[in-house]
């Protein structure tokens, strides 16, 4: 569709072009109004920025996650939910084989690559990586780079950054949307799904996929519960006499930062668990496992045994290199250069008090279990979900707070906040070290709750100034074009 005609249909408040913006937000029409203006201002950029000309429009929503915190890339599920935060891109071809971009935020510089086989980074913590990352996956799963258009591109994202809503993987994949648009090419969401969880490597995260599924296989009005190796879904229905309410706790879990590092090392720390287990059971021709789940499906006779194994075999203390070597019966060479290894190749140095090897894994089958409770209650006959899956959330949080150490007194006084407000659960959502809480609240108390968090949270942390701090969500639609 040619640019200006789209602006203009949008000004208008054309209803096709309402309607479509109120089917993919759960039809929230604050929430539509708000993409309209969004979209228009996009335009406005990609006109002043390249011309205008013939455009489409691609959307990827972030996400928050219900329960199932850091299972992902152990192998076991997760129950996120997209939602009406996402990015916006309006794109259109170029002339050669160079991807240009833009954002409507100034102090977010554009730039330019050329699309080849292999594509260098920018520096760390560049946006512009994100674009190149969901190229390169591309790239890397067709096999080539040949007969790929280039294209011109403007975004616009309101995921917070570095809340844990997911915002990098919603720009990611609403960047390889434009780019499938541009080129007409498709690809199973699914199979999609699956690439841009690889092509997350390129901005050296060793994720495990729960991000991209979601914000691309994402249904209005329900959440999903993923399982992965391969990805499959199931819809979940939310208790009907609840709301979902997310607080922004102001500390940043940037992935490109500190948080990265932290985030790594809880995946080595599980890598060294399944390699321990696996070493103790001591079974002849047992598989080796590449995850927590390989262990846990072809060793153990289900979570109570998991569980008990996991409290008898390892010990309290951190792992030493040299106790990891010894227990492995490989050299200290061997376990510090490939033991303690991400999945990006990165070598992982012995942390101060050892790596803390049983609590994660701990955490890791924990929360599997509680995952798979959550969608026996949610999608079964009893009376009082909201209670009960509430007191789920709760035992997620204390798990993430004591046995995974990915809270932080913030993200502890937030979940205080909304347990003292009233809420059927709370708990800290996405990768954690700062980002959001996410509290399972009663059906229409969602303004009730926002003044007592923000006087019992906000408030006494200095950050009332901010006009962006608490969101109440319904399940969105997943990415895909919303206009051409």
């Amino acid at each position: 569709m040619n640019s200006a005609a789209l602006k203009a249909k949008l000004e208008a408040k054309d209803p096709s072009v309402m309607e479509v913006l109120l089917s993919v937000n759960a039809q929230a029409a604050d929430v539509a109004e708000e993409a309209r203006q969004r979209l228009i201002n996009a335009i406005t950029v990609y006109e002043k920025t390249f011309a205008s000309e013939e455009v489409v429009v691609v959307r990827a929503p972030g996400r928050v996650n219900l329960i199932g915190e850091h299972t992902d890339y152990n192998g076991f599920p997760v129950m996120p939910m997209a939602i009406s935060r996402d990015m916006l891109i309006v794109a259109g071809a170029s002339k050669d084989n160079v991807i240009s971009f833009a954002n409507v935020i100034p102090s977010f510089q554009g730039g330019s690559f050329t699309i080849e086989r292999n594509i260098p980074p920018y520096q760390g913590g560049d946006w512009g990586n994100y674009i190149k990352s969901a190229t390169q996956g591309l790239i890397d799963f067709w096999g080539t780079e040949e007969g790929l258009q280039g294209l011109k591109m403007v975004i616009d994202g309101n995921v917070p950054l570095a809340s844990g809503l997911s915002s990098s993987a919603a720009f990611t994949v609403a960047a390889a949307e434009a780019i499938l648009a541009i080129n007409g090419r498709t690809i199973d969401p699914v199979v999609l799904a699956e690439v841009m969880a690889k092509s997350d490597h390129y901005v050296g995260m060793a994720s495990g996929g729960m991000d991209q599924s979601i914000s691309i296989l994402g249904q209005a009005g329900k959440c999903l519960k993923i399982d992965f190796y391969p990805i499959r879904t199931k819809l979940v229905t939310l208790p009907k006499e609840a709301d979902i309410l997310v607080c922004h706790s102001r500390v940043k879990a940037a992935k490109a930062g500190n948080a990265r590092v932290a985030y790594n090392m809880r995946t080595v720390e599980c890598r060294i668990a399944y390699m321990l287990l696996h070493k103790l059971a001591g079974k002849a021709g047992a598989k080796e496992p590449t995850m927590l789940y390989d262990w846990f499906a072809n060793e153990t006779e289900g979570f109570d045994d998991a569980l008990n194994k996991i409290e008898t075999a390892l010990v309290d203390e951190g792992y030493t290199v040299k106790m990891i070597a010894e227990a492995l019966g490989v050299s200290e060479e061997y376990a510090a250069k490939e033991v303690c290894l991400t999945k990006t190749g990165e070598v992982m140095p012995e942390p101060q008090g050892g790596f803390q090897v049983k609590k994660r894994a701990r955490h890791v089958i924990s929360e599997a279990r509680r995952v798979e409770d959550s969608m026996a209650l949610l999608n079964g006959d009893s009376e009082n979900k909201a209670e009960a899956f509430g007191l789920l959330m709760d035992q997620s949080h204390a798990s993430c707070r004591d046995d995974y150490e990915i809270s932080c007194e913030e993200l502890n006084a937030l979940v205080e906040a909304g347990k003292a407000a009233g809420s059927y659960g709370s708990r800290l959502t996405g990768a954690g070290f700062g980002g959001c809480t996410v509290h399972l609240i009663p059906k229409g108390k969602g303004p009730e709750f926002i003044k007592k968090i923000h006087e019992a949270y906000y408030l006494p942390h200095d950050l009332d100034g901010y006009a962006d701090n608490q969101y109440l969500f319904a399940p969105a639609q997943g990415a895909g074009v919303l206009f051409k």
